[in-house]
């Protein structure tokens, strides 16, 4: 019995690992929404424009209070979709069923 608890215990950890990387969840406009969970098992939740390099600082993003991040020498995107990634943000922070 004791071994199957500790075979169980090592499949588990690749999920539990899995679970605190961020997951893309939807796609507004040109940006990306991604979701991981903490420890907790709380949401945060992100958007950006995807490109290359790492997420702050290579990447047009939103902060924690949904203000636009443009790191230097990017271009600041068109700002018309902006309220729509917001509500996006507002929908995946306030469940874990993204509707």
């Amino acid at each position: 019995m004791q071994v199957f608890q500790v075979l169980l215990l090592i499949l588990m950890v690749p999920v539990a690992s899995a679970s605190t990387a961020f997951q893309p969840l939807d796609r507004v406009e040109d940006w990306l929404i991604e979701r991981r969970l903490d420890d907790n098992q709380d949401s945060i939740c992100r958007a950006s424009v995807p490109g290359p390099g790492t997420w702050f600082s290579a990447r047009v993003h939103l902060d924690a209070d949904d203000v636009m991040v443009v790191p230097a020498g990017l271009h600041r995107p068109d700002e018309t979709g902006l309220e729509a990634v917001r509500d996006a943000l507002r929908r995946c922070r306030a469940n874990v069923l993204y509707l």
